[in-house]
């Protein structure tokens, strides 16, 4: 409570009540009928800040918690308003909404444990989007524009990853999907929630679509298939399970795995910009279109990469990591394209 009503406070001295994107959400407030006939006086209400801000703060302490703004906040350097502003856009963008609505309808229906785990897949995701928003865009966020900028890239993103995605991240989604309806969640939303770990990496692909002029399946079959030929997503999946102590481990753990991201998609464009002329090739785009773009790119261009290979196959070989292996890893992955 005191967190909702401290972060109430911060929002009423941003520019977030005021904005249209605000619109829908205090419209929401009011009853349907209401809100359909008194559309005007709605808008004039003289409480409409009030109400945008009480609501809005409410609503992401209830979903994300009491700390999340303000552990964002330490570990971007940002304000409240941008937090809440990078959490806007992701439930847009991500239409987490109807995601959340589909887990809390299997109330009395699946076991809480099953509810939980998908909440939490949900959650993970979410901060990782929230963060990018903060740390990657590169200028304040405008909630009108870079929703609709990303809502429809992340759309395409999700329809064509059956067509471009290794057979090893397609395994593993399909048996997190299988385990899902065994536990009782509809197809629809096994889907969903097996994608949340690849989602992590929509809001990079989107943006180097958009920056560089390249479509969605090309970038993210190369993408992915860096990612699997470096054993990074396994990597960051057995970071994320390394023990910490104390909020500097946690936090140093977090950009490292955060870092990692950064090079798959520095490593991406790299690649892309090397080999254009395979790229203007590339008319039909599959999980075979980036494993041969980026084959071609190791053996003509791939010299330094070739060296550095062996050490990321015998960290997958050994099964383990720790926060030494990371640091080396992400030196040598951002060795490779010179970030």
């Amino acid at each position: 409570s005191y967190a909702k009503i401290a972060y109430t406070r911060e929002f009423l001295d941003s520019d977030i009540p005021g904005s249209k994107a605000m619109e829908e959400r205090l419209f929401r407030y009011f009853p349907e009928k209401l809100a359909k006939k008194y559309t005007k006086e709605i808008l004039e209400h003289r409480l409409r800040h009030e109400i945008v801000a009480t609501t809005l703060a409410n609503g992401i302490v209830n979903r994300m918690g009491p700390d999340f703004i303000r552990d964002r906040m330490e570990r971007c350097g940002v304000s409240s308003a941008a937090v809440a502003k990078g959490y806007i856009i992701t439930r847009e963008a991500f239409k987490l909404r109807d995601i959340w609505s589909g887990i809390e309808q299997l109330d009395g229906k699946v076991p809480a444990m099953v509810q939980i785990k998908a909440l939490s897949e949900t959650t993970r995701m979410t901060e990782r989007a929230v963060t990018w928003f903060l740390t990657r865009i590169g200028r304040k966020l405008d909630i009108n524009q870079d929703t609709e900028l990303f809502e429809t890239g992340i759309q395409t993103f999700k329809e064509t990853l059956s067509n471009v995605i290794p057979s090893r991240l397609k395994d593993k989604i399909d048996l997190i999907v299988r385990n899902g309806t065994n536990e009782g969640l509809p197809m629809s939303l096994a889907r969903d929630i097996s994608l949340m770990p690849v989602l992590g990496s929509a809001c990079d692909i989107v943006r180097i679509s958009i920056d560089h002029g390249y479509d969605i399946p090309l970038v993210a079959s190369i993408y992915f298939d860096l990612g699997d030929r470096f054993n990074l997503d396994w990597m960051r999946e057995k970071a994320r399970q390394l023990p910490v102590e104390g909020q500097w481990s946690d936090q140093a753990l977090e950009g490292l795995v955060d870092q990692l991201y950064t090079c798959q998609a520095g490593l991406t464009i790299r690649i892309l910009n090397d080999m254009k002329k395979e790229v203007s090739k590339a008319k039909t785009v599959t999980k075979t279109t980036g494993q041969e773009i980026m084959q071609n790119w190791m053996d003509n261009r791939g010299d330094k990469a070739k060296i550095i290979e062996p050490f990321f196959a015998e960290i997958y070989r050994n099964g383990t990591l720790d926060i030494a292996m990371l640091i080396i890893a992400e030196q040598r992955l951002r060795s490779l394209y010179g970030g």
